[in-house]
């Protein structure tokens, strides 16, 4: 675990400030912008809240503000953090900031009184978990435990999404983005999934701010699942994403009352995200798994037998929320290797590919670490990946891989591919492609007006309905495909 800086010394004099490192049973205070941020007891590493109190610094009149903050949750410090702003006219950013600091202060003074690491699990549910992990079965098993917790089909999107959040223990994280009309489940989805992630394990977001990752904690982020519940809320601060996620730490210097502060948050992080929207940053989607969801007919049926099921009082069995918990506590974050990746092959179509690419040996080492107390360990301590891992992930994303084009989302490379290879008529409606692929008037439209904007379809203008002309089948490429599990050796 890297070192902490020293925290800056405070900005105003009075009153006299302790040491940085006061006893716990001292209390800690600190002051910031004027203002007295005081603790009465230094919290445990477990959380839970503890009673702050701020007030003015030099004295004046005016009531404390005092309240019971979780300081380790990262909301309930931006959510306080709003109300000493409000109450005492400061920037909001400003007093996170000074929470940081404080939450600095706590950190190095429980390293005089608390050990580190996690808290011991029982002997039986150490050893529930254990069998959980030795099961061959284990992604299945884990779709099978979001089924049971309501989530209905998408059997890919619930396994690679597993997935995503085991990669979070991996040098090189995995993130996802979820692509779907509204009311296609997307909120659930990634609920039901951070539902088997360790709370400890876990920021659930539904907004970043710029500077919010910054003022997290030096190591709060560390190997944690960070979720965001649509992709818009994490806009404003796509430039640290990005940055937490390629170099895995962040750092900035900022001046409060005059004195330089300095922040670090260190990843690496695993990210999951969702959008209606298929026309985001190109940046971002480059690092990130493109999920689309189902949103057929067919599936709007199964959705809806699952709600009259519900209505008639028929009642799935119940799913073990703590025994997936317990299991990913006992996973070891390990470097894998891939013994066979010289065999495998990737198709080369544009720069892009080479992070595509890059995707599929992550997917196949967070399946070999999921199934960690499955696989053999190399002289140097590294987990070896086996063809099982592979054959696992090639059967999630061989199809993935068929419905992306350059530049294109799933929905459309999958509609480009369609009017290209299968098609008959020399033009096509709104309503061809919906009774054709299975979609919603409204996915249909997103689809056709996503290939006119890259030129590749002409709206024939004057016509009622619409009708849309295939320009060129430039995109489709040959060349190799994924490898087959079965032709691997070893």
């Amino acid at each position: 675990m890297p070192a902490k800086k020293p925290t800056p010394a405070p900005s105003s004099s009075p009153p006299p400030q302790p040491s940085p490192d006061p006893a716990p049973e001292q209390g800690l205070r600190l002051v910031e912008d004027g203002l007295l941020y005081a603790l009465a007891e230094v919290p445990s590493k477990s959380g839970g809240r503890v009673a702050i109190s701020v007030s003015l610094a030099e004295g004046e009149d005016g009531s404390p503000l005092r309240d019971l903050v979780n300081l380790y949750a990262f909301r309930r410090r931006r959510a306080f953090a709003q109300l000493v702003a409000e109450a005492f006219a400061r920037e909001a950013s400003a007093v996170l900031g000074a929470l940081n600091l404080l939450l600095d202060h706590v950190e190095r003074a429980q390293t005089r009184t608390q050990p580190t690491g996690q808290a011991a699990l029982t002997k039986g549910r150490r050893r529930a978990a254990e069998r959980l992990l030795e099961r061959a079965d284990l992604l299945d098993r884990a779709a099978k435990a979001l089924e049971g917790l309501g989530v209905v089909g998408e059997g890919r999107a619930k396994r690679l999404l597993f997935l995503v959040a085991v990669s979070r223990l991996l040098p090189k994280p995995l993130s996802a983005i979820l692509i779907a009309p509204l009311s296609s489940g997307k909120s659930e989805l990634l609920e039901r999934v951070s539902e088997l992630v360790p709370p400890e394990s876990l920021e659930f977001l539904s907004r970043l701010t710029p500077h919010a990752l910054y003022y997290a904690g030096a190591d709060h982020l560390r190997h944690k699942l960070v979720v965001v519940e649509e992709q818009k809320g994490a806009s404003e601060a796509d430039y640290p994403i990005r940055t937490l996620q390629s170099r895995g730490v962040l750092r900035m210097t900022t001046t409060l009352k005059g004195k330089a502060h300095s922040f670090e948050t260190f990843g690496p992080i695993a990210l999951l995200s969702s959008t209606t929207r298929s026309d985001l940053n190109a940046e971002n989607l480059s690092r990130c798994l493109e999920l689309p969801l189902d949103d057929s007919l067919a599936q709007t049926e199964r959705v809806l037998e699952a709600q009259r099921q519900a209505w008639a009082g028929k009642r799935r069995r119940p799913v073990n929320v703590e025994l997936w918990r317990d299991a990913q506590r006992l996973l070891e974050p390990l470097e894998v290797v891939i013994p066979f990746a010289p065999q495998l092959t990737y198709p080369a179509r544009t720069s892009r590919d080479r992070r595509e690419h890059a995707k599929l040996g992550s997917l196949i080492q967070a399946h070999a670490l999921l199934h960690q107390r499955q696989r053999e360990r190399d002289p140097h301590g590294r987990l070896v990946a086996t063809v099982e891992d592979y054959e696992a992930v090639h059967a999630l994303l061989a199809s993935l891989l068929d419905d992306q084009l350059d530049e294109l989302s799933a929905r459309a490379s999958r509609l480009y591919r369609w009017l290209a290879e299968e098609a008959e008529l020399p033009s096509v409606t709104r309503r061809d492609v919906k009774e054709a692929l299975g979609w919603s008037l409204s996915t249909a439209r997103r689809a056709l007006d996503e290939l006119v904007r890259h030129e590749l379809l002409k709206a024939q203008s004057g016509s009622k309905p619409i009708h849309y002309e295939l320009l060129t089948r430039s995109l489709l490429h040959g060349g190799v495909g994924l490898t087959a599990p079965d032709e691997l050796e070893g």
